[in-house]
C-alpha cells in the first residue's frame, strides 16, 4: 500500500490495525505522532531562514517556530546575537537601557531584546520549524521521506485506545529504531561537509 499522503496513511494505519471502526480516531494517532516528533526530531530539513525589522523590545516569533538555531542582526558587519536568560537580559538592559542590541532572550512567543533598539534594525533568524501538519496539508517532507516512521509512531500512538494490543511494543521499537537511524544521519551529514536544507521565508 502506498503512503505518500496523509488519506493514504489512514488507510495503512487502519490496515495494519485490522479495524474498519477507527476512521474517528486515526487523525488523533497521527496528531499525537506528529505533536511527538515536534519535540523531539531536529533535524536540517526542519531549518527555515527567516528576517523581520526591529525597532522596540519585542518581536512575535513566526508561528511555526520550535527552537532557535542562530540570531543576527543584519548590521555591518553582522552582529551575532548572545543568548542570555530573561534575569540577565534585565540586568543587561538596566545597565544599557537602549542601543544596538547584543542579546536576546525568549519571552513567551516573543524574541527579547536588550538594549532595546534605539532606531530601527534588521534580524534574521534560523530556526526549527514544526512538521507541517498532515491535517492541514496531504503530504509533507517527512512523510515523503520516512513514511514509515510516521506508520510506526501513529500505530504506537493508538495504544491509549487499543489498550490491551499486544502489538503495541513492536511499533514502538520500530518507531524509535527509525528515528534513531535518521538522527543518527543527520548528525552524519552535520560532519560530511554538506550544506544544510535551509529556506527562506518571511515571518509570521
Amino acid at each position: 500500500m502506498a503512503l505518500g499522503t496523509y488519506t493514504e496513511l489512514q488507510a495503512s494505519i487502519a490496515d495494519f490495525l485490522n479495524r474498519s471502526d477507527l476512521t474517528s480516531v486515526i487523525t488523533d494517532f497521527i496528531t499525537m505522532c506528529e505533536a511527538e516528533l515536534n519535540r523531539e526530531l531536529r533535524v536540517r530539513e526542519m531549518s527555515v531562514r527567516t528576517r523581520a525589522p526591529i525597532d522596540s523590545q519585542y518581536v512575535k516569533l513566526p508561528n511555526d517556530f520550535l527552537s532557535m538555531r542562530n540570531i543576527e542582526l543584519q548590521t555591518d558587519p553582522v552582529t551575532s546575537l548572545q543568548y542570555k536568560n530573561l534575569t540577565n537580559l534585565d540586568i543587561h538592559r538596566s545597565g544599557d537601557s537602549t542601543g544596538k542590541p547584543l542579546y536576546f532572550s525568549i519571552m513567551q512567543n516573543n524574541i527579547e531584546f536588550a538594549p532595546v533598539p534605539d532606531g530601527d534594525y534588521t534580524i534574521e533568524i534560523v530556526y526549527y520549524q514544526k512538521i507541517p501538519a498532515l491535517s492541514v496539508n496531504e503530504t509533507n517532507w517527512l512523510l515523503s521521506a520516512h513514511p514509515d516512521l510516521y506508520l510506526y509512531g501513529s500505530l504506537a500512538h493508538s495504544a491509549p485506545y487499543l489498550h490491551d494490543d499486544q502489538r503495541i511494543g513492536v511499533w514502538a521499537g520500530k518507531y524509535n529504531q527509525v528515528l534513531e537511524s535518521i538522527k543518527t544521519s543527520d548528525d552524519k551529514a552535520k560532519f560530511s561537509g554538506s550544506t544544510p536544507n535551509v529556506s527562506f521565508q518571511s515571518f509570521g
